[in-house]
């Protein structure tokens, strides 16, 4: 079943951006290289004065029954309200999963960095790159205008305004009538993809 998110469910979004796990979910996430991947981007944390809590809505929970302030963190910012901290959310995945894409050379080892592998054969760096770049050119949003369907942003927009109806965000299974879970949306499935396409063994591998 596809699942749909507007802007009015932003709260319902950020809670799944920081999630207490389980011990079973977290051995799970040492195993598997994916999840332990996808635990790597960047999440909102939230703080009641000196106090840390994983949970949203416990946390103003305890700011209501302390009168402390809550805040709200993604990475080492902070923000006073869901609006901007969404957004800054979204702005620090993105630098993420674009910082991730791009091989960076060590000045000290010389070993160059890609898709959280690093290489001392420039070769192999350069099949991790074109494998990354492949798996995340692969992810585009499309868009949906009642029952009408389409590649192109414009075309949506025209067809919003003749019709009166919603221009709705596709992106792999997720619908979002807001730009920026959108945007959210296609910086984690291309780091998924990416992560996907460098766990798959390569063909030369195969054949050995």
């Amino acid at each position: 079943m596809k699942r749909f998110m507007n802007c009015a469910l932003i709260a319902i979004a950020m809670l799944g951006t920081v999630s207490c796990v389980s011990a079973e979910e977290s051995a799970t996430k040492a195993t598997c290289p994916i999840a332990a991947g996808m635990e790597k981007l960047p999440k909102l944390a939230y703080m009641v004065g000196e106090e840390s809590i994983c949970c949203q809505e416990s946390a103003k929970a305890k700011a209501k029954e302390t009168g402390a302030k809550l805040v709200y963190l993604v990475g080492s910012k902070k923000f006073d309200s869901e609006a901007t901290a969404f957004a800054g959310l979204v702005e620090e995945t993105e630098k993420f999963v674009d910082q991730f894409s791009k091989p960076q050379e060590c000045k000290v080892s010389g070993n160059i960095s890609i898709g959280g592998q690093e290489c001392s054969c420039s070769v192999m760096a350069g099949e991790i790159a074109q494998k990354v770049k492949k798996a995340m050119d692969a992810v585009a949003v499309s868009y949906k205008v009642g029952d009408k369907a389409c590649n192109c942003p414009v075309e949506a927009q025209a067809t919003a305004k003749s019709t009166g109806l919603k221009m709705k965000y596709v992106v792999n299974d997720e619908y979002t009538e807001c730009e920026h879970t959108a945007r959210l949306n296609v910086a984690k499935a291309k780091y998924h993809a990416a992560l996907t396409a460098i766990a798959k063994p390569s063909d030369a591998a195969k054949t050995n």
